[in-house]
């Protein structure tokens, strides 16, 4: 059953076995996967079936620093499938070095193995209907099998590949099969604003939700497992303060501590020999019909012998918005901005102005610049057009994007890095509070000296395993490693971290089973409940970690005691 908050007829107290907090994948997962296991379960979802600007703006964060960081509602949704209606597809597992422990990075540990991860990415990538378990080009495609760069050194990996959904919005696939699972309700807008405990705060009882008019709902349940990401699950446990004033699962100040995204940005460039060589790290079909695509991975040794974090290099495309890359297919892109979501228009628009800042010239000649290289380019851009129309537009499984070719056959080099958990990278509560009475997040988003000499040294060891191959050529200036160090960017869209699971509550918010340290019954499913980032897109492992939570739940039973 899926009922709307709004127009259903709902009672002041509702009760369930477990309310699962949040629809995006983690908690649509979590509901398919208990939907036989003889639970009554209720998944909440705060937003609607569709995307909502007054909804969303309950997202939006009291402030945000440094200013490098997106903000704080950009790539996330409050609407059912969460954050899934915007997510590219990209399906990428974590790795055995993930797991393990690394002494130069003191916090990144995790209390469980990789074997406990990785038995479900099967079922996971079913979930997102990504293909097969399989991450090497040879597995994909037995056409793929030869090495993309022969001759290149173990530090630099070049055979693993990524795996895209076609992409799928979570909410909108499987919403038939929620509304006929027998035993699972959906409510929609229907935001909670507080975990409710025992007197103690020792045991889940419910949540309590905020419905419009400021109506108040009770939803009993001695079980509750918040999905509802990075900064949200951080923002409700502070939030949830009634019994236990510093927030619940806080009890040694570690809510919200930890957070991290993705390190990002242009880093190197890497020649092709021959220039047609780029065509090894396009996109290609695997044999079950995924859209796969290779990437440079600095290997765990490499990564172990000098002290490393995991990351990995893509050929990219010259920046959109300058229009010094003369490119009409870039430049039409950048040009249609306004017709795209508005959060990445506006992102588009501040790099317009720090290109002009740098190159000067006025907005008119900017824009100028872009439609001289549209008309001149025309027909370069027909082709491109009829090729894009056929392969995303009116495709099912879309072309997740697409790497232009450059006559030169030299390409920026498009860098995705893991960072140390740090202490004081932070999400925690302001002063201001939404329309619904919560108070707002305040982002404070941390990177260490060390991350950014872990990166540059990182391209640089990959770039000699490379350069040796005599395949491509790696370049990275002290020019360029200098630029990157002072403005290091992050994913800001992947949020990680925020309640960690741990072996020990003084370096944890959960244990190894996800449920908070010190309160029975509260359970944390997503990324927000990983230890460490990896280099790797979240959604595939927090997927995998959601399925072996519904696993503990299943074996559990109804009251988990």
């Amino acid at each position: 059953m899926i009922a709307d908050a709004r127009r259903a007829a709902l009672p002041d107290t509702l009760a369930a076995d477990l309310v699962i907090v949040g629809a995006g994948p983690a908690g649509i997962a979590l509901a398919l996967a208990l939907e036989d296991a003889g639970l009554d379960v209720m998944l909440v979802e705060a937003g609607g079936d569709r995307f909502d600007k007054a909804g969303q703006e309950l997202l939006r964060a009291e402030a945000v620093s440094p200013p490098s960081h997106s903000p704080g509602e950009m790539y996330r949704r409050r609407q059912f499938g969460g954050t899934s209606a915007v997510w590219g597809g990209r399906c990428i597992p974590f790795d055995p070095i993930d797991f393990e422990t690394r002494d130069w990075m003191p916090d990144a540990r995790w209390p469980i193995a990789y074997e406990e991860v990785a038995r479900h990415y099967p079922q996971a990538m079913a979930l997102a209907d990504a293909g097969l378990a399989a991450f090497s080009a040879g597995e994909a495609d037995p056409g793929e099998a030869d090495p993309a760069l022969p001759g290149t050194g173990a530090d630099a990996i070049t055979e693993r590949i990524e795996r895209f959904s076609h992409p799928m919005d979570f909410g909108g696939y499987y919403r038939a099969r929620l509304a006929k699972a027998a035993r699972v309700r959906v409510l929609t807008n229907a935001g909670v604003e507080q975990i409710l405990t025992d007197t103690g705060g020792t045991r889940a009882a419910g949540v309590r939700l905020h419905l419009d008019g400021g109506r108040r709902v009770t939803v009993a349940a001695p079980r509750v497992v918040i999905a509802a990401g990075g900064i949200e699950t951080a923002r409700l446990l502070l939030a949830s303060d009634a019994v236990c004033p510093a927030g619940l699962g806080n009890e040694h100040d570690l809510v919200g501590r930890f957070y991290q995204c993705h390190l990002e940005g242009e880093l190197g460039t890497i020649a092709f020999h021959p220039p047609a060589g780029h065509h090894r790290f396009d996109y290609f079909r695997s044999h079950d019909g995924v859209y796969c695509r290779r990437f440079l991975w600095l290997s765990p040794e490499a990564q172990r012998r000098e002290r490393l974090a995991g990351m990995v290099l893509r050929p990219a495309h010259p920046s959109i918005v300058d229009p010094a890359h003369r490119h009409p297919v870039l430049s039409a892109m950048y040009l249609a901005k306004n017709m795209i979501v508005p959060e990445y228009a506006r992102k588009m628009t501040a790099l317009e102005h720090e290109a002009r800042r740098t190159r000067g010239g006025s907005a008119a000649a900017f824009h100028a610049a872009h439609l001289r290289n549209i008309v001149l380019g025309a027909p370069r851009l027909l082709g491109f057009g009829i090729d894009w129309t056929r392969r995303r537009i009116l495709a099912t499984r879309k072309l997740p994007s697409v790497l232009l070719e450059e006559p030169g056959g030299v390409y920026p080099l498009d860098l995705n890095g893991e960072q140390e958990p740090h202490r004081d990278s932070r999400v925690r509560l302001g002063i201001e509070r939404d329309a619904s009475g919560v108070r707002r997040a305040i982002i404070d988003w941390r990177c260490t000296e060390a991350d950014k000499q872990r990166m540059i040294h990182g391209v640089r060891t990959i770039a000699a395993a490379v350069n040796q191959s005599g395949a491509a050529t790696i370049t990275l200036d002290d020019a360029q490693a200098e630029a990157w160090r002072d403005n290091p960017v992050p994913v800001g869209g992947h949020h990680i971290g925020t309640a960690r699971m741990a072996d020990d509550p003084r370096r944890g918010v959960c244990d190894a089973n996800a449920e908070l340290f010190g309160t029975r019954g509260v359970f944390v499913a997503g990324a927000a409940a990983f230890p460490t980032s990896s280099f790797a897109n979240p959604t595939l492992t927090l997927l995998a970690l959601t399925l072996r939570l519904a696993a503990h739940l299943r074996a559990s039973g109804k009251t988990g005691a």
